[in-house]
């Protein structure tokens, strides 16, 4: 899973940062070190932050430091134009949860993206998304850390999301107040996977290397060509059961789902179809082995799936609901899907998503290939 994600994030990443040839001959970039520390509190969501850990006490404060490489330019491509100059880039994380011997230490890497709410004279308001991994965590071992149900694996998720309001107080430097929350699990992929809910305030001081950009003259009042899209996805991954939290077996899901999407602005689509997936471990035995494969393992979901498109990269996010599941019933249990989908050629797509359900309780990690049909309107 390791390799996996590190190649997503890499070519998702290479995507983001690259400009062709003639793009780098004609413009100039602008890009920028930051420096970050945060400083917030554990939201207790689990027995194990809740005081059920060695230290006899809930876990309550996190903290962190940052280091971020990023470019805004003014407006040098249509979707830069439509965003009114984002940032982006990458950036490393070393982060504290005041448990070392039974959490350490994670240090995450992660995708940035900064998209502006509001410019004012000087001050300017961004909202903040990172989506990367992270690792060096002291994990959960039925003998050696037998109370860590938070984190399962060496290996979690990071996702951010967040507000920053930067202040420019010299020629080169900005100070940064935010306000962020933090997520980090494996999406079901080891359990136990309870993961870590933080919100957190940060102080960020950023250097620009050459100058800044004119952000102040973009505008983009045109329409892009817009498309009706029915949109079919295969997807595999491992997961383990919620239910048999202590058990080593390790269960395949694959599916198929056929969405059907309007495009309602330059940047935003809504899409509604429904999701079909094979759960071997759905059925499986008492004692964690898998039981006969049947229809009961298949389930049916319905999902209604909001997407912002960012030129090639595309951030999903949806809400569907249980049709046929032989665990939660019909219609008893809604579910969520949160990723990434990167378009590597025409109308082929390679993603990654979380789908969890109660909006934290995460099920399984998605890993996808997508096809596009497309009407443009």
């Amino acid at each position: 899973m390791r390799s996996i994600i590190s190649i997503l994030l890499f070519i998702i990443s290479l995507h983001c940062y690259a400009q062709n040839d003639s793009i780098r001959i004609k413009h100039r970039h602008y890009p920028s070190i930051s420096s970050s520390y945060s400083y917030g509190n554990i939201m207790r969501s689990n027995d194990f932050v809740r005081g059920d850990n060695l230290m006899g006490k809930p876990m309550e404060h996190f903290q962190s430091t940052s280091l971020k490489i990023i470019w805004q330019d003014p407006g040098y491509t249509d979707w830069q134009k439509i965003y009114h100059a984002p940032y982006y880039g990458f950036g490393f994380s070393y982060s504290d949860l005041f448990n070392p011997t039974e959490v350490g230490y994670p240090v995450s890497g992660y995708g940035i993206l900064g998209i502006p709410v509001k410019r004012w004279e000087k001050l300017e308001l961004f909202s903040e998304f990172q989506f990367g991994i992270a690792t060096n965590w002291k994990n959960y071992h039925p003998i050696n850390n037998p109370r860590n149900f938070s984190i399962g694996g060496h290996l979690t998720i990071h996702v951010t999301g967040g507000f920053t309001a930067f202040y420019p107080l010299s020629k080169r430097f900005d100070l940064g107040l935010g306000i962020g929350f933090i997520h980090f699990s494996n999406g079901g992929f080891e359990r136990p996977n309870n993961g870590f809910n933080i919100y957190t305030p940060s102080l960020e001081m950023k250097y620009h290397i050459f100058d800044r950009p004119d952000t102040r003259k973009i505008k983009f009042n045109g329409r892009l060509p817009r498309s009706n899209d029915l949109f079919l996805m295969a997807g595999y991954g491992d997961y383990q059961r919620s239910e048999a939290e202590l058990d080593s077996n390790y269960y395949a899901v694959g599916g198929l789902s056929a969405i059907y999407f309007t495009q309602f602005s330059n940047v935003f689509r809504l899409g509604y179809g429904t999701d079909i997936n094979y759960l071997w471990g759905l059925n499986a035995l008492p004692n964690g082995q898998m039981g006969p494969e049947k229809l009961q393992n298949l389930t049916l979901g319905f999902i209604l799936q909001p997407e912002f498109i960012i030129h090639r990269v595309t951030l999903v996010s949806g809400i569907g609901v249980y049709a046929i599941h032989h665990k939660y019933g019909s219609f008893n249990r809604a579910y969520q899907r949160l990723g990434v989908r990167y378009e590597f050629l025409k109308n082929l797509t390679f993603g990654m998503n979380i789908r969890s359900t109660y909006f934290s309780n995460a099920e399984f990690l998605e890993f996808n290939l997508g096809y596009r049909i497309r009407w443009m309107k």
